[in-house]
C-alpha cells in the first residue's frame, strides 16, 4: 500500500516532475482541493489518513495533532513555525522538519515593489489609463525618507541591503541582540515614513496596538508581509478610512481568503499572501520538501 502524503499548501508547482522519479513511486500525493489556507476542520478532513504532511500556514496545535492518527512526519514548507506545536510533535514521536531554503529575497523584493507602487501611484495611474483617464498624480521619491524595519531577521536584513543605496535612513527594532543599533519601538514608529513589519508572531498582545498606531506620522506607509496578528487591523482600518496615515500594503490577513473591509479603501494595496510566492524560491522549497519526505523512513 502506498504511503499517503497530503500537500496542504494552496498550490504546488513541482509535483508532476517528481512523480516521474522512481523514488516517489511508493507515495500517493493528495493535493489541497480548495487551493486556499485550510481551516482546522478542512485539514482534518483531507489529511486524516495521511502519514506525511507538507504544511503551509494552517494550524497544527495539540488538538489537531492528536486527531491526525496516522501522521508520522510533518514538513513545514516556508518560513515561520509559530503555527506548529513542535513540542507536541516530539512527544508523539512525529518527525518534524522545515524549509532551510528561505524566502527573504522574494519577500523583500515584494516590499520594495509596494513602496515604489505607492510612492509613484503606479497602481492608480495604470487603472486610470485602462479606463481612458489621463490624469497625473504627483508622486514622491525615496531619498531622504526614513524606513523603520520591525524584525531584523533575514527579510529585514535583505530589505535594508536593497534600500540603503536609495538614500533612505534605516531604523531597526528587534527583540534580539543585533549587529545594528536597536531603536526603541516608539521612537521608530514616531520617526518612520515607512514601517515594514518583518517579524514572526508573538503570542503576547498585538505589537502594533491602538496606542502604537497613534504614534504614526500622517504620511506613514505601513507594510505587513509578516503576520496579520501583529497589528490591530480594526484600528488600522479606522486610521486609513479617516486618512490619518498615508496608506498600507498588506499581504497577510486574519482570515484567508480575505474579502473584508480593507478592499473598499483606496489608500491600500492588498495582495493574496504572495510574499514567498516567486517561481524560483517556491520551486526550490518544494523540491527540498519532496526530497526530505523521500529520505524519511517510517
Amino acid at each position: 500500500m502506498k504511503k499517503k502524503v497530503f500537500i496542504a499548501t494552496s498550490s504546488f508547482l513541482e509535483l508532476e516532475y517528481f512523480k516521474k522519479n522512481s523514488k516517489f513511486k511508493e507515495f500517493k500525493f493528495i493535493l489541497n482541493p480548495l487551493k486556499k489556507k485550510l481551516s482546522s476542520k478542512e485539514l482534518l478532513l483531507y489529511a486524516k489518513n495521511c502519514e506525511y504532511i507538507i504544511a503551509g500556514t494552517e494550524n497544527y496545535d495539540k488538538k489537531i495533532i492528536n486527531k491526525l492518527n496516522n501522521l508520522r512526519c510533518l514538513f513545514r514548507l516556508g518560513s515561520g513555525i509559530d503555527n506548529v506545536d513542535i513540542n507536541h510533535l516530539n512527544k508523539k514521536g512525529i518527525k518534524f522538519s522545515k524549509s532551510h531554503i528561505t524566502p527573504e529575497v522574494a519577500v523583500a523584493e515584494l516590499i520594495v515593489g509596494y513602496i515604489f507602487s505607492f510612492y509613484r501611484n503606479i497602481h492608480d495611474h495604470d487603472k486610470n489609463l485602462k479606463n481612458k483617464i489621463w490624469q497625473k498624480q504627483m508622486g514622491s521619491i525615496l531619498r531622504g525618507k526614513i524606513l523603520g524595519i520591525i524584525g531584523f531577521g533575514k527579510v529585514g536584513r535583505y530589505l535594508s541591503k536593497i534600500l540603503k543605496n536609495f538614500g533612505i535612513k534605516i531604523l531597526v527594532n528587534d527583540i534580539k541582540k543585533i549587529n545594528k543599533k536597536n531603536t526603541n519601538l516608539n521612537t521608530l514608529i514616531r520617526k518612520s515614513d515607512i514601517i515594514s513589519i518583518n517579524m514572526n508572531f508573538s503570542k503576547k498582545n498585538k505589537l502594533l496596538d491602538r496606542q502604537k498606531l497613534n504614534l504614526c506620522k500622517k504620511n506613514c506607509l505601513i507594510i505587513n508581509t509578516s503576520r496579520s496578528e501583529i497589528l490591530d487591523n480594526d484600528y488600522l482600518y479606522k486610521l486609513l478610512k479617516n486618512n490619518k496615515i498615508l496608506g498600507a500594503c498588506m499581504d497577510v490577513f486574519d482570515k484567508e481568503p480575505y474579502f473584508g473591509k480593507f478592499i473598499k479603501l483606496n489608500n491600500v494595496i492588498l495582495t493574496p499572501h504572495i510574499g514567498s510566492y516567486s517561481r524560483e524560491i517556491r520551486s526550490e522549497m518544494e523540491r527540498e520538501a519532496l526530497n526530505h519526505i523521500a529520505s524519511i523512513k517510517i
